[in-house]
Order: C-alpha cells, then sequence, then structure tokens
C-alpha cells in the first residue's frame, strides 16, 4: 500500500466525505504550508521538512487509525513495528536518523515537534475548509474546533490563518 492509496479515515466517517482526501495530499498540503511559516518562524525547515515526510509514513502499511478506533498502545505497536519495516532497507546512519526524527514527533516535546503537530491541524482546518466550499456538510465544525484547541497563542501566523478561514466560511453561509 502507499499513501496515495490510503484516505483520511476521520473525513470519510465523521463528515461524511464520500472521496477524502489521501494521506499523501495531506502530507504534501503540509510541507507547503510548514516550509513557508518554518522559513517565517526562523525553525529548522529542512528538519521539519522531513518530519512532515515522516509522521504519517506508517500508515503506508497499517492504514490511517481515527483516534478511538484502536487503543493508543496497539496503534504504537502497529505504528512502531511498520516503521521498522519501512526503514530497515535504508543505510544505517539514515535509518537512525529518521527514526530519531519520528519519534521525536511522537513524543511532541520539542519546539519543532510541537509545530509540526500544529501544522497537521492546520492542514486539517485548511482541508475542511475546502470540503465546506465544496458544499459538504456542517459536520466540519468539529474539524475547525480541534485546530482551534491545539493551536495556541504562540503562533500568530497560524491562530491568523484561522481567523482567516473563519472570516471566509462564513461569507459562505
Amino acid at each position: 500500500m502507499d499513501l496515495k492509496s490510503v484516505n483520511r479515515a476521520g473525513w470519510a466517517s465523521k463528515a461524511e466525505i464520500s472521496s477524502p482526501e489521501s494521506v499523501a495530499d495531506h502530507v504534501f498540503s503540509m510541507c507547503a504550508s510548514g516550509m513557508l511559516i518554518s522559513d517565517i518562524l526562523g525553525l529548522d525547515t529542512e528538519k521539519a521538512m522531513r518530519m512532515i515526510l515522516l509522521h504519517d509514513l506508517a500508515e503506508s502499511i497499517v492504514g490511517d487509525y481515527m483516534p478511538g478506533q484502536i487503543s493508543e498502545s496497539q496503534k504504537k505497536k502497529e505504528e512502531d513495528a511498520a516503521m521498522k519495516k519501512i526503514l530497515s532497507s535504508l543505510p544505517a546512519k539514515i535509518k537512525r536518523q529518521y527514526a530519531e526524527i519520528w519519534r521525536e514527533y511522537l513524543q511532541n516535546k520539542t519546539e519543532l515537534s510541537r509545530f509540526v503537530h500544529r501544522i497537521d491541524k492546520l492542514e486539517m482546518a485548511l482541508q475542511a475548509d475546502r470540503y465546506k466550499s465544496q458544499g459538504h456538510s456542517d459536520k466540519l465544525d468539529q474539524f475547525f474546533e480541534s485546530a482551534h484547541k491545539t493551536i495556541d497563542s504562540q503562533d500568530d501566523i497560524l491562530k491568523d490563518i484561522l481567523k482567516a478561514l473563519n472570516r471566509s466560511a462564513s461569507k459562505r453561509n
């Protein structure tokens, strides 16, 4: 399986989108916005791009689980095994580097990993806005609410983007 053929499960299940974006679509959109915003904020953009590209890579084997679909410990176990398999054929130095970046993302303790988590939520809100502009259901509000909960006051640029999305969505209603 590849990420282009793994659909984002939440859109189909929670918002009843019949042909949702793929995980690859999601990751590409995260890269585009993450690169620009990381550069604006003066973060380590190269590492941020690696982290974004790696953050959902295990889903190419295990699929896209929604929160609560399986236990966190089972998800971690499956994704760890998948990442080991994916990285197994890489040269040792690169395998180690990618595994460290992926673990850093999962632990969500560094400034950069927290930034990537917020970009993940921002992309979700951007996608919800796309679906809303296409006339999809009002079940999309939960995705905007989730993004607002994650993006904190430190990220003025991300908050400004969310506010602009809200204004845009309000004009369409």
